[in-house]
Order: C-alpha cells, then sequence, then structure tokens
C-alpha cells in the first residue's frame, strides 16, 4: 500500500481535513501538497437551533456520518453536552466515534465497515420498534443512511448541519504544472468542482477519487479519472494509488 517514494499527492479537502491526511501520507513516505478547493460552513440559524433541540429530546439515537458533523452539532446544539444516557450516539467509524466521545461523551455504536449504508445496518440490530434516529449531516449529504433506515421501517429524522460548497472559480487559475503534484485526491463532488475552478489542466494528472458518486462529477467535468477508491476514506485512496503503479 506504500506509494512511490517521494511521490507528490495534491488534497483539495478543506483546509483543516487536509492536515489530518497530509501527516498520514507523510508517515507513508509520500509528499502531501495541500491545496484547499472547498469550504464548509455551519448552518448558523435560529430555527435550526430550535429544530435540533427539539428533535434531539425526542430521539432515542444520533447518527453522525463524519467527525465534522459530530462537531457541527456540538456547535450548534443548544442543549448540554456531554449527552445524557437515555440518547446514544452512533458513528460511522472510529474518527467520528472519537469526536463523538471528545465533544459528547459517548460513542455507543462506532461502525465498522466505514460507510453510511454499514452503519445504518448496524444500527438496525440495536434499535428498538419505536426508536427514533436524528440523522445529523451535511446539507449536500447522501441519503444512503435515510434510505437504508427506510427499508427497515425505522423512524428517522435529518437535520442538516452544515454545509460544503466549492472555492469560486478564478479568472487566474493555477496552471496544474505549478502545483508539484503527480496526483489529486478528490473526495467529494464538490472537491471535483473546486479543484476545476482553482486549476488549469496545462499537464497530465492522475486523478484519485473517493467513490462513484466523486468519479461521476470528475468525469462529467471532463477529468480522466485514474483509479476510484474501493474502500472509505484515506486508506481507500492510498490503495487505489498503489494499485496504479
Amino acid at each position: 500500500m506504500k506509494p512511490t517514494p517521494r511521490h507528490r499527492i495534491l488534497l483539495t479537502r478543506t483546509r483543516e481535513d487536509c492536515a489530518e491526511w497530509a501527516a498520514e501520507i507523510e508517515r507513508l513516505g509520500a509528499v502531501p501538497v495541500v491545496f484547499p478547493c472547498i469550504r464548509c460552513q455551519d448552518i448558523k440559524t435560529a430555527a435550526l437551533r430550535e429544530r435540533l433541540a427539539r428533535e434531539v429530546s425526542r430521539a432515542q439515537w444520533i447518527a453522525f456520518t463524519s467527525r465534522r458533523g459530530v462537531a457541527a452539532f456540538a456547535r450548534l446544539y443548544p442543549g448540554p453536552t456531554p449527552l445524557p444516557p437515555s440518547i446514544k450516539v452512533a458513528a460511522v467509524g472510529p474518527v467520528t466515534g472519537q469526536e463523538a466521545r471528545t465533544r459528547l461523551g459517548r460513542a455507543d455504536l462506532v461502525g465498522t465497515g466505514g460507510t453510511a449504508a454499514a452503519l445504518a445496518a448496524e444500527l438496525v440490530l440495536r434499535l428498538e420498534p419505536d426508536d427514533r434516529v436524528l440523522i445529523a449531516v451535511a446539507e449536500n449529504a447522501g441519503r444512503s443512511l435515510e434510505d437504508n433506515l427506510d427499508d427497515a421501517k425505522r423512524i428517522h429524522v435529518r437535520i442538516d448541519l452544515y454545509r460544503t460548497s466549492p472555492l469560486a472559480a478564478r479568472s487566474d487559475r493555477v496552471a496544474a504544472s505549478e502545483l508539484g503534484a503527480r496526483s489529486v485526491f478528490l473526495a467529494s463532488p464538490s472537491a471535483v468542482t473546486g479543484f476545476c475552478n482553482q486549476v488549469r489542466l496545462d499537464m497530465a494528472l492522475d486523478i484519485f477519487t473517493i467513490g462513484p458518486a466523486t468519479t461521476r462529477a470528475a468525469r462529467a467535468a471532463g477529468l480522466a479519472v485514474t483509479g476510484e477508491a474501493t474502500r472509505p476514506g484515506l486508506p481507500g485512496l492510498m490503495e487505489a494509488l498503489h494499485c496504479a503503479n
């Protein structure tokens, strides 16, 4: 799974998220090139805070599909934390689970599959018939968790806590040759748009995507996809890079 020594990889997530991946990439012997192409913003409205307080009081479970979702919840929720024992927390994976423990005081279920669909499958086994699940996610997050809970006929409600958006198009886009990277990691459709808004392709780059939705967005934008991750997160992208080399 190791990349070619000194292989330079362009990271296009938010600056905060890039930093997390950059440390691991360096550990694996490659060189991260941080080039944020998206930004995330909490949805800070009184109406959202009121609805959040109301739905938390009705929920038996709160499900998170990202570390950022947990952080946004902690900032926006007007009630006390840690959460009371009567409210259980489900997290999509270990990173999200650790964020939940740190900010909310608990992570009762940490998914092992790394995807929202896998989390739903594990969560369904833990739910009582009348349990209500609050899904706390990004505005542009997919519906996989909801769809799987629908299929299992489980009660749930979704609240969008933050939005991810691409950086706006710039007239003086940076030439790809100036970035000093051979490969690009794209972890969301928003990152695809942001990358195309920020970068002018004057040379070929190896494009690696986090999954099918991002691959479709990349191809729709005219990018040639070198490889697609078959499992979640940075490990999946690094594996795709390894397979391509």
